[in-house]
């Protein structure tokens, strides 16, 4: 699947399938987003349908996440979207690496303090569109 599979309504539907939101990821993620590296935001109405996109650009591979998370808290937290979709654009094997599995930790940890949903969270690479797997939500009080 991929962007050229979307309906012609998509903008209507809520993105909380999870086929869907990848390929509408794969519409706003573009090719050279993906090779310079990127982290895509879709934010989401109370209707989990899209509300506003956007995408920061040339985010080096080694980039630390953590470092932007607090900037992410206090914008998202002010901004009254009904959830995210989140997408981490890079270049490189579709297998999830140890630095994908950062930035997801980074936006879940991101997505609770601002009290934003996460509803669903992808790798975007020039290959294809991945989603990460599901957190363990039920088993969240048993981490330490």
């Amino acid at each position: 699947m991929s962007f050229e599979d979307l309906p012609p309504h998509w903008p209507d539907l809520p993105l909380d399938d999870p086929l869907l939101a990848a390929d509408v990821v794969d519409l706003f993620v573009s090719y050279a987003d993906r090779v310079q590296g990127c982290a895509a935001f879709l934010f989401l109405d109370d209707r989990s349908c899209l509300g506003q996109p956007a995408v920061m650009g040339e985010i080096p591979e080694d980039a630390d996440p953590w470092a932007l998370r607090d900037t992410f808290v206090a914008v998202f937290g002010g901004l009254g979207f009904g959830g995210l979709v989140f997408a981490r654009g890079r270049d490189g094997s579709v297998l999830l690496t140890d630095d994908d599995r950062r930035w997801h930790e980074m936006v879940l940890d991101v997505c609770r303090r601002a009290g934003l949903p996460l509803v669903g969270a992808f790798v975007a690479t020039p290959a294809a569109v991945r989603p990460y797997p599901a957190p363990l939500s039920a088993a969240d009080h048993l981490a330490s």
